[in-house]
């Protein structure tokens, strides 16, 4: 009879956990990009150099290239079936803090998420769903 229950108990939580656990990965993905866009911006005040963020394309393991003030490649890992759109493919950060305009689209299934990039403060901010 425990066993019955729990087995119950295991087919009714099974499927919100699992999609529980897919937005928290998106969420995460999402961060990452967003901690990216920072460092980026706070290398090139730091360094006093500019910092060109430059897009790889590749299937599942996307990343960005820095280059400038750092020279480094960030994966992004992204997971199966995401996908993860950026306008235009270049950004620019200045060491005075503004940075190339642009937009980051993360996909993955039904759930999306744009982060915009300030040109002014060169931070990146999370497009609201009713400006979309």
């Amino acid at each position: 009879m425990v066993l019955l229950l729990i087995g119950i108990m295991a087919g009714v939580a099974g499927p919100p956990i699992g999609r529980f656990l897919d937005n928290l990965e998106f969420r995460k993905q999402t961060a990452k990009i967003m901690a990216t866009v920072r460092y980026a911006r706070l290398k090139a005040i730091t360094e006093g150099q500019f910092v060109v963020m430059t897009a790889i394309e590749g299937d599942q393991n996307q990343g960005l290239t820095l280059s400038g003030a750092v020279n480094e490649v960030r994966q992004l890992d992204l997971v199966e079936g995401a996908t993860l759109e950026i306008e235009p493919l270049e950004l620019v950060f200045s060491p005075e803090g503004y940075a190339t305009p642009g937009t980051f689209v993360l996909t993955s299934g039904e759930r999306s998420e744009t982060i915009l990039i300030d040109p002014l403060t060169g931070l990146p901010m999370m497009e609201d769903a009713g400006e979309k």
